[in-house]
């Protein structure tokens, strides 16, 4: 026969085990749920908020009104944050939906002015490198109510946010 300590360790086993499928199942559901579905109601109009903070900051300082969408997209690389796009005289702003899952806080408050500033030294003309983090650049985004204005993301910000250490 086997000993107590068997029986109770093989329970416990079993147990964690379960719970570990479980977890496992629920993870699933979840990421599946977020990848078929759009952003919840409450995170777009925050990215709205935010967006029309921004473009009244342009307004106030640059005299001008750009008509430049902000797009989500849930179609590019999973490292990038945002992109913003000049085609056929076209700018146009696209954010990452895969990365508003792991902060959209950062992607809020700090990836938006990122993009309208590469926005906005399109609309001036002031483009002078193929990758566009500028002075120009980085002056125009912090004038935009950008923090840290980094050329890449700054993860140790992104784990000071989650940890509420701001």
């Amino acid at each position: 026969m086997r000993s107590a300590f068997i029986k109770r360790l093989e329970k416990f086993f079993i147990l964690g085990s379960s719970l570990a499928v479980g977890y496992m199942a629920y993870n699933w559901y979840e990421d599946k749920q977020f990848r078929n579905n759009p952003l919840s109601l409450e995170i777009q109009e925050r990215i709205k908020e935010r967006q029309t903070e921004v473009l009244s900051l342009i307004y106030e300082r640059y005299g001008v009104e750009p008509h430049i969408p902000l797009i989500v997209s849930d179609e590019f690389h999973s490292r990038l944050y945002g992109v913003t796009t000049l085609t056929e005289r076209k700018i146009k702003i696209f954010l990452n939906k895969k990365r508003f899952k792991e902060s959209e806080n950062y992607m809020i408050e700090e990836v938006i002015p990122h993009e309208y500033a590469h926005a906005m030294v399109m609309l001036l003309g002031k483009i002078r490198t193929q990758d566009g983090h500028t002075s120009t650049w980085k002056q125009i985004c912090l004038e935009l109510d950008g923090k840290f204005c980094e050329r890449y993301v700054d993860n140790e910000e992104i784990i000071r946010q989650k940890m509420g250490l701001q």
